[in-house]
């Protein structure tokens, strides 16, 4: 029991901050210059953090904007990508977090950046299935 102790002891007390064997490693791209930044990315090359339309297409939620005429329209907010406000059978996309967009404004988007733009938690998750073989 004392010698689970004194090998954990370390990370208890945290010590084992103090030793960290890839501080070199990592990149601190807030505190890089803008130069900096463009070398790293000619480094890196494009990375991509959109989905593929098809993806999109199959994944998202969407629905036609129906008109209440009994909800008046200054309590309808509008699409928060394009500012516009929905007409009658727009195309609606509707994403995980529960917001709704053009489909059009929202896939454009998600093409580049699989986040919401409003909050910015992951919309739509990729499954990846992997098949065993014997």
């Amino acid at each position: 029991m004392c010698s689970d102790y004194m090998l954990f002891d370390p990370f208890i007390n945290g010590a084992a901050e103090l030793h960290d064997r890839h501080r070199d490693m990592r990149l601190d791209v807030d505190n890089m210059s803008y130069e900096e930044l463009l070398a790293l990315e000619e480094r890196i090359g494009n990375v991509s953090t959109g989905l593929s339309e098809e993806t999109i297409m199959k994944s998202m939620q969407q629905r036609k904007y129906l008109s209440i005429a009994v909800v008046s329209q200054s309590n309808l907010e509008p699409c928060c990508m394009c500012r516009e406000e929905y007409v009658a059978c727009d195309d609606i996309g509707n994403l995980d977090c529960g917001r709704d967009f053009h489909t059009s404004c929202i896939k454009q988007w998600l093409t580049q950046k699989n986040l919401c733009p409003i909050c910015k938690r992951v919309q739509i998750l990729c499954r990846v299935f992997l098949r065993w073989s014997l």
